[in-house]
C-alpha cells in the first residue's frame, strides 16, 4: 500500500469514527483512540513505519501553536500561579516519577525511562476543556487547563529532548539541567521573535488567505529554526501562538478571524485524528518489539498509569492544604516579575500625585497579587482532567530509531507503555467528566448565558446611544436612522426574550408569537435559497456574485440560530 492509499484510508476511518462520536454524543478522542486500536487489530490491515522526524515536523508545530493561539483569548494572568506550579513543579515530579517507575518495573534504561516520564507527563486539555464548555464549567478551570497543558508541553518535551541525548550517552545530570534550561530559554526567545515578525507582518495585510499561510509559516518556522539550533522547537512555536493571539484583534480584521478560526479548529482535529490512527496501525510492530509478551506490558502499562495519576492527585490534595501564605508569596513573585517585565518595555505608567499615589499603587498592586485558592472541587476536577492525547503519540512516535550511533533502546516498549498511558488516562476521564463536573455543582450553564445575555445587552445599549449622539450631526436621512434604531431595538427585544426564557419562561401568547416570527424568517430564507437556485440554472449571473450571496444567507440563517 502506498503513500496516498494510506492518507485516503486515515481520513476515510477520521471521517466515520467522528461521525460515529458525533452521532452517540461523545467527545471523539477517546472515540479515535479505541477506533484505532481496533483498526490496528484487524487481520490484512497493512503495518506502517512512520519516519520520526516526518512526525516531529509534520504534527507538533501546527498542534502547538495552535492551541497556544486560542489559548492566548483566555486571562491567564490571573490563573498564572496555578498554571506555573502545575506546569513546572507537577511535570516534573511526574517525569520523575513515571520514568521511576518504568525503570523498575519495565526494566528500561534510565535514559530511555526518563524519556517515558517526558511523553506521558504532558496533559491535553482537548477533551477536557471541550466537556468543560459544554456543561458551562467556570472559565477559571478551563484557562487553567489551557495554560497548564500549553506550558507543560513545552516543559515535558524539552526534558524530552534531553533524555534523547542522553540515550546517545556523553551527558550528565549536571550537564543535562544546564541543557534544559537553555534550550528552553532559546526556544521562547525564538518564538517570541517569530511572534513579534508576525504581528507586524499581518498588521500591513488585510487577506484571510494570506494571514492563514503566515500563521502557518510562524508555527512551522519558530519550530524549524529553534530546533535546528539545538533549542526546543515546541516552546518557540508556543510562544509564537501566545503572542500572536495576544495580538490577534489589532492584526486581523473581522473576516480574517472568521475565516481562520474553522481553519485552525479543522487542522487540529485532522492531525489529532491522524495520530490515533496511525499509532494503531504501527501497533502491532509496536507489540511485536516489546520485551516480552503482551500481558507483560499491559500490565507495566497500567503500572505506568497509576503511578502518573497517583502523582497528579496527590499533587492536588497537596495544594489543597497548602498555607495561603505560600501561594501569595509566590503570586507576589509572579506580579513583580510580570511588572518589571512591563517597566523594561516602557509600558509601566510614569508615577503621578507624589508619595501618596505611589502607597495607593502599591496597594493595589498588592492586591493584584493576592491569588484566589482554588476549591476543593475545583482541584477535583483539575486532577481528574489529567488525560494525555495527542502531543505525547506524536511525541513516542517521534523517538528516533537510532541515537549515538546505536539502536535507540526500548524505542517499541517506550512507545507501547506511552500508547497505554493516553488510553488509561483519556478514555474513562472523558466519558464520565461531564458527571463529575454536574455532581460538583460546577456546571454553570444557567449562569454563563445570563451573563452572555447581559453582555450583549450593555453592548447593545452602547451602541444605541452612540447612535442617538451623532444622529443630530450625522447628516443622514431620520427614515434611515430609524432603520439602524429598529435594528438595535430588535436586537434587544431578542435578547429581552432570552432573559424571560432563562427565568420563569415567556408567557403563551410571547412563545407564539416568537415561534411565528422564527417560522416566518426561516420561510423566507427558504425562498432566498430558492431563487438563488434559479439564478444558477439561469447561467446569466457570475458564480463569484452567486458565492458571495449565498455566504450572506448563510450568515443570516446562522444568526437566527
Amino acid at each position: 500500500m502506498n503513500e496516498a492509499e494510506i492518507v485516503i484510508g486515515l481520513l476515510a476511518g477520521v471521517a466515520f469514527l467522528g461521525a460515529v462520536a458525533r452521532r452517540a454524543g461523545l467527545p471523539y478522542a477517546p472515540v479515535l483512540v479505541i477506533g484505532g486500536l481496533v483498526v490496528g487489530v484487524i487481520p490484512g490491515i497493512p503495518h506502517i513505519h512512520l519516519d520520526p522526524e516526518l512526525v516531529l515536523l509534520g504534527f507538533l508545530p501546527p498542534l502547538v501553536y495552535s492551541a497556544a493561539f486560542q489559548a492566548a483569548s483566555y486571562d491567564l494572568r490571573p490563573n498564572v500561579v496555578h498554571i506555573l506550579t502545575l506546569a513546572t513543579g507537577l511535570v516534573l515530579l511526574t517525569v520523575g516519577t513515571v520514568a521511576a517507575t518504568g525503570h523498575a518495573i519495565a526494566a528500561l534504561p534510565w535514559a530511555s525511562a526518563l524519556v517515558l516520564g517526558a511523553l506521558a507527563a504532558p496533559t491535553d486539555p482537548v477533551s477536557a476543556s471541550s466537556v468543560m464548555r459544554d456543561v458551562g464549567a467556570p472559565e477559571r478551570i478551563v484557562a487553567i487547563l489551557e495554560g497548564e497543558s500549553l506550558i507543560n508541553d513545552g516543559t515535558g518535551l524539552a526534558v524530552f529532548q534531553v533524555a534523547v541525548l542522553a540515550a546517545g550517552g556523553g551527558i550528565s545530570v549536571a550537564s543535562g539541567v544546564t541543557h534544559f534550561i537553555a534550550i528552553s530559554i532559546g526556544g521562547s526567545a525564538v518564538g517570541l521573535a517569530s511572534g513579534w515578525i508576525l504581528v507586524r507582518v499581518r498588521r500591513r495585510l488585510d487577506e484571510p488567505s494570506l494571514e492563514i499561510v503566515l500563521g502557518l509559516l510562524a508555527a512551522f518556522g519558530s519550530y524549524v529554526a529553534a530546533y535546528a539550533i539545538g533549542w526546543s522547537g515546541v516552546l518557540a512555536a508556543v510562544t509564537a501562538g501566545l503572542y500572536a493571539g495576544r495580538h490577534a484583534e489589532d492584526i486581523s480584521s473581522p473576516g480574517a478571524r472568521i475565516n481562520m478560526e474553522p481553519f485552525w479548529d479543522a487542522l487540529t482535529f485532522v492531525l489529532e485524528s491522524m495520530l490515533f490512527l496511525l499509532i494503531g496501525l504501527e501497533l502491532p510492530v509496536i507489540v511485536s518489539g516489546l520485551h516480552g509478551n503482551l500481558g507483560d506490558g499491559i500490565l507495566q502499562g497500567v503500572g505506568v498509569v497509576a503511578a502518573a495519576v497517583a502523582i497528579r492527585a496527590a499533587w492536588m490534595a497537596a495544594l489543597r492544604i497548602m498555607p495561603s501564605g505560600v501561594g501569595r508569596g509566590l503570586a507576589a513573585a509572579v506580579e513583580r516579575l510580570l511588572r518589571f517585565g512591563r517597566r523594561w518595555r516602557g509600558r509601566e505608567e510614569p508615577p503621578e500625585g507624589g508619595e501618596e499615589a505611589s502607597e495607593g499603587r502599591e496597594e493595589r498592586a498588592e492586591e493584584e497579587v493576592l491569588v484566589e485558592p482554588l476549591s476543593g472541587r475545583e482541584l477535583t476536577v483539575l486532577g481528574f482532567s489529567g488525560m494525555r492525547g495527542a502531543l505525547s503519540l506524536a511525541g513516542a512516535l517521534s523517538i528516533p530509531l537510532t541515537v549515538g550511533g546505536h539502536a535507540f533502546a526500548g524505542r517499541d516498549h517506550v512507545i507501547f507503555l506511552v500508547y497505554v498511558v493516553v488510553i488509561g488516562t483519556l478514555v474513562l476521564p472523558s466519558l464520565t467528566l461531564e458527571r463529575l463536573v454536574r455532581r460538583l455543582g460546577l456546571a454553570l450553564g444557567d449562569q454563563l448565558r445570563r451573563l452572555d445575555v447581559h453582555a450583549r445587552t450593555r453592548i447593545v445599549h452602547a451602541g444605541l446611544a452612540r447612535l442617538e449622539e451623532l444622529a443630530p450631526d450625522a447628516g443622514v436621512p431620520e427614515a434611515t436612522l430609524d432603520r439602524l434604531r429598529a435594528v438595535l431595538e430588535l436586537r434587544l427585544e431578542r435578547l429581552d426574550a432570552r432573559t424571560r426564557r432563562d427565568g420563569d419562561g415567556p408567557e403563551p401568547e410571547t412563545a407564539e408569537v416568537e415561534a411565528a416570527v422564527r417560522r416566518l424568517r426561516q420561510e423566507v430564507i427558504s425562498a432566498e435559497r430558492a431563487a438563488l437556485a434559479e439564478l444558477r440554472q439561469e447561467r446569466r449571473t457570475p458564480t463569484q456574485v452567486l458565492g458571495r450571496i449565498q455566504h450572506d444567507i448563510d450568515l443570516d440563517e446562522i444568526r437566527m440560530h
